[in-house]
């Protein structure tokens, strides 16, 4: 999800407390909770919190743009390869991302109709609370534990490797042969980098994610344009003939399953406003048109750059550029110079804003979770430093957990891993909230539903979800079936088998942390009021 939207002031509120309760002092600097005893992290859990509202800045358009950067990142620029080589061909590596915009189309309206049905910021986690409520907090602990632990560390780490794989080639000049830990010692640094940044200058974090969006808009709009121009000067320069564009198209459900999880990483980001639904102004109008205006546009844009790429490039010149796709199309079109060395300065720095928004949303999840019960010592974790006004620990612990997954895959599948990883927690709670919809809509019938999505919608996300969970634990055709299959390291269900694992250690933790540690009533923050 964006942080772009945490430049928006807050209004304060005091809800009515106790006799004799102690409040701490607040203020809304940074969108940031601020105490007295904060600096000591001396707090006592029995303090009534205090309940903060946002001002409703956010229109249409400045909604879709956030859309659009939470959208945007290292997945258009370094999938294409990775596609191509799961589904064995150019056309249907273009039907993938096809099918991909209209699935994402349709979780997108579904979500439209959760976040306008029941219109407050939290997306997955107030979904699951109230379609799910028993047992108690379940779904939403996991929920929280799965995207602390698993989604948002992978993704962010994913984006540091890209970002160190277009440095590496912007001074080198070369796509693959890379020191095997080059890439990732630049991811590292990168996330630390973005990290420290927003624990002692919040402010300047926000301008620099700005910044970086609007690189990422106009590295796209480039990409189609130099694509459109290429393939009109010289025509046949990349493009396989219409006979052989299906030519070796895989027949394996774990070889389709693996390019979609990439496509989907690539498409993530559409229910950044269902996490900011207090921010829109009248968000039951606001918030469908913004999300699903901004995804179409992101996805056609998405397309055209696929078909760019392959109208300079032929398929052995995409799989050998690996996550360097978008360097090595530049380099063709452009020249050594702008193509080998600028742009993909630019591709990192576009990626790096990726870290920027993500290590925001990330340690603000891990901070919300503490501060509701929902991990131990969550006066340490939820604390806000009285210097910086931003929540360090938080921050820290978010930072640790993305070098983590960047250091810790097997050298060269790291990127690819990494996506499947926090794409199979992803899938699970996305098929659960849409099914949550189903439910909401039997039992609890009197909710207002400003937007109502189409049942054949809601029957493609469900569809999707199960295939995205079942697929990736189905065998592929052995490496006699099929054409330059890489060696791997690691059995195809190790990605997925990890995922699914952590879920059932989730459940685990739900047990200790509410039930036998009574973690929510113990929290120093609790929510009141709606």
């Amino acid at each position: 999800m964006s942080a772009s939207t945490t430049d928006i002031p807050l209004r304060v509120q005091r809800p009515r407390l106790s006799p004799g309760a102690r409040t701490h002092s607040t203020d809304g600097t940074d969108a940031s909770l601020r105490s007295s005893s904060l600096d000591s992290f001396d707090i006592n859990t029995e303090d009534a919190p205090t309940h903060m509202a946002l001002e409703r800045r956010l229109g249409l358009w400045s909604g879709m743009a956030i859309v659009m950067g939470s959208i945007i990142g290292s997945g258009i620029f370094s999938t294409p390869a990775l596609i191509l080589e799961s589904v064995g061909s150019v056309g249907m590596s273009l039907v993938v991302w096809v099918v991909g915009a209209l699935v994402s189309l349709c979780g997108c309206a579904a979500y439209m109709e959760l976040g306008t049905m029941l219109p407050q910021s939290g997306g997955e986690k107030a979904y699951l609370d109230a379609a799910f409520p028993r047992p108690r907090a379940l779904l939403a602990f996991v929920f929280c534990a799965c995207a602390i632990f698993v989604a948002s560390p992978s993704g962010l780490a994913a984006d540091g490797v890209v970002a160190g794989s277009y440095l590496l080639y912007a001074a080198t000049g070369q796509a693959q042969g890379h020191a095997a830990w080059a890439e990732r010692l630049i991811g590292v640094l990168v996330t630390v980098l973005c990290g420290v940044i927003h624990a002692v200058c919040a402010r300047a974090a926000i301008r620099v994610q700005t910044v970086l969006t609007a690189v990422k808009a106009l590295l796209l709009v480039l990409v189609v344009g130099v694509g459109a121009l290429s393939a009109l000067s010289a025509p046949n320069a990349g493009a396989a003939a219409p006979s052989d564009l299906f030519a070796g198209s895989a027949r394996s459900a774990n070889a389709y399953a693996g390019a979609l999880f990439k496509v989907f990483f690539a498409y993530s980001g559409y229910t950044a406003l269902n996490y900011a639904v207090d921010e829109l102004r009248d968000p039951a109008r606001t918030l469908p048109r913004a999300a699903l205006g901004g995804l179409a546009l992101t996805a056609l844009l998405y397309i055209l750059s696929n078909v760019a790429y392959f109208a300079v490039l032929d398929a052995d010149a995409v799989r050998s550029a690996g996550t360097t796709v978008a360097g090595v199309f530049f380099t063709r079109t452009l020249g050594p110079l702008w193509g080998q060395r600028v742009v993909p300065v630019l591709i990192a720095l576009a990626t790096l804003g990726n870290v920027m928004c993500g290590t925001f949303a990330a340690s603000r999840l891990v901070f919300a979770a503490a501060r509701e019960g929902y991990v131990p010592m969550g006066h340490l974790w939820g604390a806000v430093s009285m210097r910086f006004q931003t929540p360090v620990w938080a921050l820290g612990a978010s930072t640790v957990l993305t070098c983590v997954y960047i250091v810790a895959p097997p050298p060269g599948q790291a990127y690819a891993l990494l996506i499947d990883v926090g794409g199979y927690s992803t899938w699970v709670f996305s098929g659960l909230a849409v099914l949550g919809l189903l439910r909401l809509r039997w039992t609890r019938r009197e909710l207002p539903r400003p937007f109502r999505v189409w049942m054949p919608a809601v029957a493609v996300s469900l569809a999707a979800a199960a295939f995205m969970c079942v697929a990736p634990f189905v065998s592929p055709p052995p490496a006699s079936e099929t054409e330059a299959e890489p060696a791997a390291t690691l059995p195809y269900w190790a990605a997925p088998l990890a995922s699914a694992a952590f879920i059932v250690l989730a459940c685990g933790l739900w047990c200790v942390q509410v039930v036998l540690r009574r973690g929510l009533e113990r929290a120093q923050y609790i929510k009141q009021g709606g």
